[in-house]
Formats: C-alpha cells, sequence, structure tokens
C-alpha cells in the first residue's frame, strides 16, 4: 500500500472511490438523490482534475498494487486546518487504510505549523463517529449542512 500526494491523473480513480463511498456511507442518512447530486457537484473529475494543481489545499490517495482506494484531503485556512475528506473503498475498509490517510492530513497540517486538524461528520454515520473518536479526535460543536439538510458533528484533535 502506498500513500502519496494526488495528481491530476488520479482524477477519475478518485471519483470511482467517492462514488462507492458516499452511496455507501452516507446514502442512507441523506438519500440516494442528495448523493448524486453532491457526487456530481464536487466529483467531477475534471473539477478534481482543476483541484489537485491548486495549491490550497492537498489530496492524498492510497493505492494498492492496481488501483487507488482511498482518498483524504487537508485544507488549511485562517482559523485552521481541516480534514475535508477521508474516503476510503467499501471493499478495502478496516485494512488500516483510513488511519494511514489521515496519518498523512494530520503530518501535513503539523508541517504547515497548524496545532490541531478540525473535521465535519455527519450524524448518523457511526462508523465514522467511532473512527475519528478512537483516533482522538473529540466533538466540541454540531454542524448543520445546508447543501445536504443534515445535522452534523465538527470533531478536533490537537496535533
Amino acid at each position: 500500500m502506498q500513500v502519496r500526494e494526488a495528481t491530476p491523473a488520479d482524477a477519475e480513480a478518485v471519483a470511482r472511490v467517492a462514488d462507492a463511498a458516499w452511496h455507501d456511507a452516507h446514502a442512507g442518512i441523506v438519500g440516494e438523490d442528495a448523493v448524486e447530486a453532491f457526487l456530481a457537484e464536487y466529483y467531477d473529475p475534471d473539477a478534481l482534475r482543476e483541484r489537485y494543481r491548486d495549491a490550497e489545499s492537498v489530496t492524498f490517495v492510497a493505492e494498492d498494487t492496481e488501483r487507488v482506494v482511498g482518498y483524504a484531503s487537508g485544507v488549511p485556512a485562517d482559523d485552521g486546518y481541516t480534514l475535508g475528506s477521508l474516503y476510503v473503498h467499501p471493499d478495502r475498509q478496516g485494512a488500516g487504510i483510513g488511519s494511514r490517510l489521515l496519518a498523512r492530513v494530520e503530518d501535513a497540517a503539523r508541517q504547515a505549523d497548524y496545532d490541531a486538524v478540525d473535521l465535519v461528520v455527519m450524524a448518523g454515520n457511526d462508523d465514522s463517529i467511532g473512527f475519528y473518536e478512537s483516533k482522538g479526535y473529540e466533538r466540541v460543536d454540531d454542524h448543520y449542512d445546508e447543501l445536504l439538510d443534515v445535522d452534523g458533528y465538527v470533531y478536533e484533535k490537537p496535533v
């Protein structure tokens, strides 16, 4: 398993992982239509290629010998460093891939002189909540996502 920074050539592979992971994790919470609309808006391969050329955020991909199986993004801002996304293909979950991706984002935050990483997770996404809590993240606030019309929680961890 290799974890490396994403390049524009990874856009289609990341979109495939996003499609599988979003349906698996979120369709039961926000519905299939909302998942499809979100994927169309944020995971268009052309938009991903542009994002990977943009120096404002960083995306890491995890790939095995055959394909990209997960990705995570870190977004630095004036008010903190955010884990923007972390998804692993459903058929590869539980193999430590998410842990490796999360560690890379946390390392990127430290290297950029941030002292914490924050993230938002949907209420009802118990698997992700358990994962982040097991990695030392603590719930610090509530969050409402207007686009998806879903409640969520803000988690934070010192790095």
